[in-house]
């Protein structure tokens, strides 16, 4: 069950307010005289300024300068850096506009944005509409010319979205605050939507797509009652560790959520995009009523009551199977917008009061991109289908950067520029990655990106498995490479020349006589498991699954867990214990006592797994085995248990002269994962920009083949050609760690990506 620590809740003051009802009548309904003015430099400074909200930091990123990164680009990549240029500070370079009454005249105070789905059939495409007055209206043949604002959603809606403002207060949404024909003036908003949308007071979201059903609002005006009544610290929330479960028990309120979280806006890129970056949120859900009598009603809940909502579906996950990925993560945002709404209160409360610093949790840069590339985005609806589907990628790499939080934004489409495929997109973004020195760009697990010309990039797609879920608030330090990495073609494909540092194969070198015994050995214990697998009821997933009749997966699945566990017998207990420390949360690590019983050659395992501290044994090294081959394996880009293995790759006490020199048995080990394909003719390098052991969780091993039919020795000065065939992370102990630390690597090696791999099919638009 979620929550077992209630204090990381914040101590809401009351629950007050956190879920309302907005009832409007056909008559109150009044937008006509809303406009768009450009808010005066002073107010636009004061309202896009940090000031407003001091102390926060994002880990990580205080250090990027967004010349410095321009010019590290341009060493890297110069075709690439010409598309980017800075972002200003606080909105610098953006022309800022607001839509209220006339009186303001573009000196708000404040203002609050709008966020919904673009999609609405609306006359003029959308944009403000001029109105003339006719000629002799007003004396001295002048005339007067009106912009009138157009709805982005409903008219009951978008007031009750007005209505969110307070005194002295504007509303942002990007239709009309945006000039959508000015492109120079559209690319700078983009670049500043994070500025625009984390200095608003509050994101007013509208779904407009979703209807509270007439019981569902009934029941929900009953529980605003009885959520508000509770007595709980306000660290608490009510209703939780019910049996059975609160929403399982309210089908009511389980329908309406999970009709809210099925919104169309959940799903759009843009739309997560202002999720994260505002501060505080609002969503205005309308109800289902007969619309006749001229009456609407909104269900209007804050970043707090939705928290609660998540914690409440975080207990039976089983009730939403489609949507639990997205309840796990909108949780963790929420945990920290609702702390955002109690510090922004209690500020109001106690204007003089000194906070401690805010720290956002930081954005993992690579897995961003993965993400956002994943959700819809429309484009300019204006263009023709295919050019919009091409704006639609120039929108998800303007967020991606944005949500990154890098110094930099995208400059207007030239005409010369590469087409705007999907491919592409990630291929700019993950070499402004690399030239931002962030470690997992160069350690993508992905399929090979497919360019616009036919040709394969040795850069990857970035994929959300690329960094554990337990690294991805805790944000790696960037890498300081020896020399710089650098890109370029050679009329067939693009190369990256780097410095490598290449591992020793034993298997060929110096190969271990008890290597098969290991194997035998390694089979028996896993067939045991298999055998008495029921008896270990805390086995991964990644065991059990696959522990049913006549599984298609079950002989694969098989071989690479005993092929895993025999490498494991190779590289001795000490390493186990290390590997398992590394990558298994502190609940899970093996034991060294369970690492000496099973690694003893003569142990009894028929009678050991029938004990207590047996099953304990065999179930936490069967949890490694199934952590090793989770996160070895790279699935992601199509890899499978059928076509990778694991294999032993080890370290010379010594800098090896040449990487085909045989090294000492004895030397430090660590396990990889290869594909069975290039198993003749692969070596294993890291690059020197990531050999160090805190980029341990990463796919820092590159299995690489010779671009030629044949690699041998190589003069000093020359270049070395190598195929990059995958990546996987290279499993290593304490040992190994130290050892590849103080390698140095060696230069003049290009990297190019497969030969042939995708030319069958156009890239993805």
């Amino acid at each position: 069950m979620y929550m077992a620590t209630p204090p990381l809740l914040p101590a809401f003051s009351s629950r007050a307010g956190q879920l309302e009802f907005v009832e409007l009548d056909e008559d109150d309904i009044d937008t006509e005289n809303l406009h768009a003015h450009v808010v005066l430099p002073e107010a636009k400074h004061l309202l896009l300024s940090d000031t407003l909200h001091p102390g926060a930091v994002v880990a990580g990123q205080q250090d990027l300068d967004a010349h410095a990164l321009l010019l590290e680009l341009a060493r890297l990549a110069p075709s690439v850096a010409k598309d980017f240029a800075p972002k200003g500070k606080d909105g610098e370079g953006v022309v800022f506009r607001l839509v209220d009454e006339a009186g303001l005249g573009g000196a708000e105070s404040g203002y609050v944005a709008m966020s919904y789905c673009w999609g609405r059939d609306k006359e003029n495409g959308g944009l403000p509409r001029k109105m003339v007055s006719p000629v002799g209206d007003l004396p001295f043949g002048w005339v007067r010319t009106v912009e009138q604002v157009p709805l982005p959603v409903g008219r009951s809606l978008f007031e009750a979205v007005v209505r969110e403002r307070g005194v002295g207060e504007g509303l942002w949404f990007d239709q009309v605050c945006i000039n959508q024909e000015d492109d120079f003036e559209k690319a700078a908003a983009i670049g500043a939507m994070d500025t625009i949308y984390k200095n608003a007071r509050k994101v007013i979201v509208a779904l407009e797509d979703v209807l509270a059903e007439e019981s569902e609002e009934l029941f929900l005006r009953w529980y605003a009652e009885q959520y508000e009544k509770s007595e709980l610290p306000g660290h608490q929330q009510p209703h939780l560790g019910m049996n059975p479960p609160f929403m399982q028990r309210f089908p009511l309120l389980r329908s309406f959520f999970e009709r809210m979280l099925g919104s169309a806006w959940f799903g759009r890129a843009w739309c997560a995009q202002e999720l994260r970056m505002g501060r505080s949120i609002v969503f205005l859900v309308p109800s289902l009523v007969d619309e006749e009598d001229g009456c609407y009603t909104f269900v209007r809940i804050t970043s707090a009551f939705f928290l609660h909502l998540l914690i409440l579906a975080s207990e039976c996950l089983q009730l939403f199977p489609s949507l639990n990925s997205r309840i796990s993560s909108l949780l963790l945002l929420f945990l920290q917008k609702t702390r955002n709404d109690e510090r922004d209160a209690i500020m109001v409360r106690n204007p003089g009061v000194l906070l401690s610093p805010e720290n956002e949790l930081p954005t993992p840069f690579v897995p961003t991109i993965a993400e956002i590339f994943r959700q819809n985005a429309s484009g300019n609806s204006r263009l023709p289908e295919y050019l919009r589907r091409l704006d639609a990628n120039r929108d998800k790499t303007a967020i991606a950067l944005s949500a990154g939080k890098l110094p930099i934004r995208m400059k207007p489409a030239s005409p010369l520029q590469r087409p705007t495929i999907e491919d592409e997109c990630l291929r700019q973004l993950l070499l402004v990655g690399i030239a931002a020195h962030d470690p997992v760009a160069l350690c993508t697990t992905g399929a090979p990106l497919c360019l616009h010309d036919g040709s394969v990039s040795w850069l990857t797609h970035p994929s959300s498995q690329d960094i554990p879920s337990s690294h991805l608030h805790h944000p790696l330090p960037r890498f300081t490479p020896k020399t710089p990495i650098t890109q370029s073609s050679d009329g067939r494909a693009e190369y990256a020349q780097l410095d490598l540092v290449f591992l020793d194969l034993p298997h060929r070198s110096h190969s271990n006589p008890n290597f098969p015994t290991y194997v035998q050995r390694a089979r028996h214990y896993i067939e045991l498991c298999m055998q008495y697998f029921t008896l270990l009821p805390n086995a991964t997933p990644s065991f059990t699954s696959w522990q049913t009749p006549h599984n298609p997966r079950a002989p694969a699945m098989k071989n690479v867990f005993v092929q895993t566990l025999a490498c494991c017998f190779e590289c001795g207990p000490q390493w186990l214990l290390d590997v398992s420390a590394r990558i298994q949360p502190p609940e899970h690590v093996v034991a060294p006592q369970a690492a000496e019983a099973l690694f003893h050659p003569h142990l009894a395992a028929e009678t050991y797994i029938n004990t207590p501290d047996g099953r304990h044994a065999f179930t936490s090294v069967l949890n490694l085995l199934g952590a090793v081959v989770a996160l070895g394996i790279p699935w992601a880009s199509g890899a499978s248990e059928r076509t990778c293995g694991p294999m032993v790759v080890s370290l010379s006490p010594s800098p090896s002269p040449s990487p085909l020199e045989p090294l000492p048995f004895d030397s430090p080990k660590a396990v990889v994962f290869a594909p069975f394909a290039h198993s003749k003719t692969l070596l294993v390098a890291v690059p020197e920009a990531v050999k160090m052991a805190e980029y341990g969780v990463l796919a820092r091993g590159w299995v690489l083949t010779p671009f030629q039919s044949f690699t041998g020795s190589r003069s000093p000065g020359a270049t070395v050609n190598w195929t990059l065939q995958g990546k996987t992370v290279v499993f290593g102990g304490a040992g190994f760690e130290g050892g590849l630390g103080g390698r140095e690597g060696m230069g003049g090696h290009r990297v190019y990506g497969p030969v042939g791999v995708g030319l069958a099919s156009p890239a993805t638009v």
